[in-house]
């Protein structure tokens, strides 16, 4: 990459300079104490306690024992950023200077009967992401954190909870365990850690393949691989497939964070300390995932939440469940299922997607849960949650879903 480009500059800086470009090198200058399981056991990693929003966001009746759901549970994020005086354009700044109030995230059970004859009990907020110095002192004291966002959730039973970060200030990606302190409680403060994706050149081996890609877009578990997803849109000096990428967490979890010569900053709590992508499943040209990633009943392939960027290829105002094998020799190819919703335009997208009971729910990013049933081909609206938030148009994107599980 362009030693003086990095980090808030480096994507206009590649655009017109890649041919004169360094990248990061393949031998970081050393490797920090980090790695995750996904339930980090270091929930308090910051000295403070960042304030919470001004409402306990939607959880009737929720109490000092907490929400009560249990069972098979639909876990989503709004990735709206978090601050109603800001118009939702910053977060909310939490009591020590630097720290904020991140990305909301909620339980939801479908079907859930509530005690009162009312649906009321379906809905609580698990809490918020904590933006602190666990996302590393440099974000804390360059100011990134207050725009920084929450994409895409994926939950394992064994590998434990993922995310998607958007730090906007520096426009990188970055994958993030999160840890949630306890399962049963409301509004509580979710620990993030961030491994942001390797920079440099396009066609070097040593840049992450998802770098560059101009969305990013779904995540999910099949088994133990966490699959992320990417529209066919392309980006900078790559091709326009969408794609399933399987995320290598032995990098995360065996050597943390590294620090590189190239980097100025010499942020010792940023970069992944390798390549985390690996091209999974190819899609082709101008069709890519535009929603989110969730295993097929038998838990033995990928299926996604599929649009087409060219007409020609499938109406635009239509998104497809399509299922992907996993790799033998190279990528596999994806095929429709033949389940489809439509009509959902374009930037109304089925953002979340999860297995529940069972049965397949999405959730599009005005919050309507939508029920696709693999045996008849019906697709439809379950239920629309947006009138359960406050200032909804305005303050609620989904951004992502997934199954969890809390005992009894």
């Amino acid at each position: 990459m362009c030693i003086a480009e990095m980090k808030t500059v480096f994507k206009i800086a590649m655009a017109w300079a890649l041919p004169g470009c360094i990248d990061l090198g393949a031998a970081p200058l050393g490797e920090s104490s980090g790695g995750s399981d996904g339930d980090a056991t270091d929930a308090s990693a910051s000295s403070a306690n960042p304030t919470t929003p001004a409402t306990d966001g939607p959880c009737v009746g929720c109490g000092d024992d907490g929400h009560g759901l249990t069972g098979d549970l639909l876990l989503f994020v709004n990735g709206r950023l978090t601050s109603a005086d800001a118009l939702y354009q910053s977060n909310i700044p939490a009591a020590t200077d630097g720290h904020y109030v991140g990305s909301a995230i909620y339980l939801y059970d479908p079907d859930a009967a509530c005690d009162d004859g009312t649906d009321d009990c379906r809905l609580a907020l698990l809490g918020n992401a904590r933006f602190d110095e666990a996302l590393g002192e440099t974000s804390v004291g360059d100011g990134s954190l207050k725009k920084m966002s929450l994409r895409e959730l994926a939950w394992s039973p064994t590998q434990g909870l993922w995310g998607i970060t958007y730090d906007v200030a520096n426009d990188e990606w970055g994958i993030a365990s999160i840890d949630v302190p306890d399962w049963r409680a409301v509004g509580q403060d979710l620990g993030v850690e961030r491994y942001a994706l390797l920079p440099g050149d396009p066609q070097s081996p040593g840049t992450d393949p998802c770098y560059w890609q101009e969305v990013v877009s779904g995540l999910g578990f099949l088994g133990e691989d966490l699959l992320l997803g990417v529209r066919g849109v392309g980006g900078v000096g790559i091709a326009n497939d969408g794609l399933l990428y399987r995320i290598d967490l032995e990098v995360i979890r065996d050597r943390g964070w590294c620090v590189y010569e190239n980097d100025p900053s010499q942020d010792p709590q940023y970069y992944a300390c390798d390549v985390l992508c690996q091209p999974w499943a190819d899609f082709g040209p101008a069709i890519g995932v535009a929603g989110d990633i969730a295993a097929d009943a038998d838990g033995e392939a990928a299926l996604a939440v599929v649009r087409a960027e060219d007409a020609m290829i499938m109406p635009l105002d239509r998104q497809e469940l399509w299922k992907a094998m996993p790799p033998v020799d190279g990528p596999s190819t994806p095929t429709t299922t033949g389940l489809y919703a439509e009509p959902v335009p374009p930037g109304l997208d089925l953002e979340g997607l999860a297995r529940v009971d069972g049965a397949l729910f999405g959730i599009d990013v005005t919050a309507q849960v939508w029920r696709l049933d693999e045996a008849t081909g019906e697709v439809a609206v379950h239920e629309a949650l947006a009138a359960r938030f406050d200032d909804a148009e305005q303050a609620l994107r989904i951004r992502g879903a997934t199954h969890v599980v809390i005992e009894p």
